[in-house]
């Protein structure tokens, strides 16, 4: 499969989270001054707040009054904007911030101004299909278990002074919660896990390599099982994660899945995308339309 011929965009809606993005607000403010200089014109929606954004992306959709939408923030930034832009053709593009922004490591995004601002202007927007927990979208992964857990019990607003330090308490906290068994089952076979992650992406956490055969590009989901028996095995898997050698230990299974659903004897928290959504039971499929992502040329 060939790239699309690629377009010359001039008009962007900017969806931006001023809260995102520990240390690299300047990137924002250096991409908008590439564009600016480059005779793009970039608006923002009169009411900044992201709730309210995403509904005004959906009427850009509907108006047809701009090219590209940039969504500059986090990964949960870049998902709620993937949210109301799914099923249209309208491009997205991405300024990359957040504490660890899994997309920008999975796509392999520029990271220099004049090079985030060359790609939107220019480069090809291609269809990813997303996932859906619970009827809600998804990018990247749904995580149920431990990493819900993190996510819930995270300081938002100590992220958003000291950025990843913030994770050292919940993630302390989540190593000494005894697990909860989750009951998966996934296109129709019954699986048991103490932690669940249900992927679209290849990262995890930033540069990780969780799932090596799962993709934005790739039909499917991976879902990643792990068993730990005690918090000693948790804490190696955690650390095989950070080395790349997640599967090669022997409590962690990999299963292609086209839809999961996960259920626990007591509500156990769900994150996707690295935001807390929900706790379970959790149903996660794929293929839940699409996104048309501006993506740097397929490495």
């Amino acid at each position: 499969m060939t790239d699309s011929p690629l377009p010359r965009r001039r008009r962007f809606l900017l969806i931006d989270n001023p809260t995102s993005g520990y240390g690299s607000r300047r990137l924002v403010a250096g991409v908008l001054a590439a564009l600016e200089a480059r005779g793009c014109v970039v608006e923002r929606p009169a009411d900044g707040r992201l709730e309210r954004a995403r509904v005004a992306t959906m009427r850009t959709v509907d108006g047809r009054a701009f090219d590209a939408v940039i969504a500059a923030g986090g990964d949960g930034t870049i998902r709620l904007a993937a949210a109301a832009l799914r099923g249209s053709d309208m491009a997205l593009g991405i300024v990359p911030l957040g504490t660890g922004n899994v997309l920008a490591h999975e796509v392999g995004l520029p990271r220099t101004p004049e090079g985030l601002a060359d790609l939107l202007l220019h480069g090809a927007a291609r269809p990813i299909a997303v996932g859906m927990a619970n009827g809600e979208p998804f990018l990247l992964m749904a995580g149920v278990g431990f990493d819900g857990h993190v996510i819930g019990a995270l300081d938002q607003a100590l992220k958003r002074r000291v950025g990843k330090v913030a994770y050292g308490v919940p993630v302390m906290g989540a190593l000494a919660r005894s697990a909860t068994r989750l009951a998966v089952e996934i296109d129709g076979i019954a699986y048991a896990a103490d932690w669940a992650v249900i992927a679209n992406a290849r990262c995890y956490g930033g540069a990780f390599v969780l799932a090596e055969r799962a993709g934005l590009e790739q039909p499917g989901l991976v879902a990643v099982l792990i068993e730990t028996a005690n918090r000693r095995e948790l804490v190696a898997t955690l650390l095989a994660l950070a080395r790349g050698q997640l599967a090669t230990r022997s409590n962690v299974r990999m299963v292609p899945c086209a839809r999961a659903t996960i259920r626990a004897d007591r509500p156990v928290p769900v994150q996707i995308d690295g935001d807390a959504f929900a706790t379970t039971p959790v149903d996660i499929t794929h293929g839940g339309g699409q996104v048309h992502l501006i993506l740097p040329p397929r490495r």
